[in-house]
């Protein structure tokens, strides 16, 4: 039996290098847009959302209940972030989550792929992502990881200048960054 030796495998998305894993508070990051989930029902449920509605102010929640009409799963819609010193937050609507077989892997991964589609639509060349859907009663870490992951990689293109993934924790770092890594991304 010969060996044969290949070459190393090409990435999977020649902008891989337009990624960016950081550590800190998704409310403080200076991009064109932040990505969220939100249910069907509109309430803020979860730690980003909450996070996001007291950095942005109770205008934040007043637009939202004003301007977003029967929500459908899949909806996107760019909001103003009023405090951020980002100027979008993208609002994916996802079911309402009641039990773990509501989790479809789909509802993630086309929120991270319409937010990149968004932001191209938009003109934006600067996008932030965190964990969404990763939370206490949500999607098991990695599981959500290789689906935000796959989502961006799936619609990273030479409009987007950066995607910032970010953690608020070192645990969640790692687990995105194994998988970017999986992915073919340097760092």
């Amino acid at each position: 039996m010969d060996i044969v030796i290949t070459e190393p495998p090409k990435r999977s998305n020649p902008y891989l290098d337009r990624i960016t894993l950081v550590q800190g508070d998704v409310t403080d990051q200076n991009t064109d847009a932040i990505v969220t989930l939100i249910p069907q029902n509109l309430e803020y449920r979860g730690s980003i959302n909450e996070a996001l509605l007291e950095a942005s102010g109770e205008q934040l929640d007043e637009f939202v209940l004003d301007n977003i009409f029967k929500p459908r799963p899949g909806d996107i819609y760019a909001v103003p972030s009023f405090n951020l010193r980002s100027a979008h937050i993208f609002f994916n609507v996802v079911p309402v989550w009641r039990t773990e077989f509501d989790l479809q892997d789909k509802f993630l991964l086309n929120a991270a792929r319409k937010s990149l589609e968004l932001a191209t639509q938009m003109g934006l060349s600067s996008i932030s992502i965190p964990p969404m859907g990763a939370g206490r009663k949500a999607f098991p870490k990695p599981r959500a990881a290789r689906q935000i992951v796959q989502g961006i990689i799936d619609r990273l293109n030479d409009d987007i200048e950066e995607v910032r993934i970010i953690c608020n924790t070192e645990d969640m770092l790692d687990i995105f960054r194994e998988r970017l890594i999986l992915m073919g991304w340097g760092g």
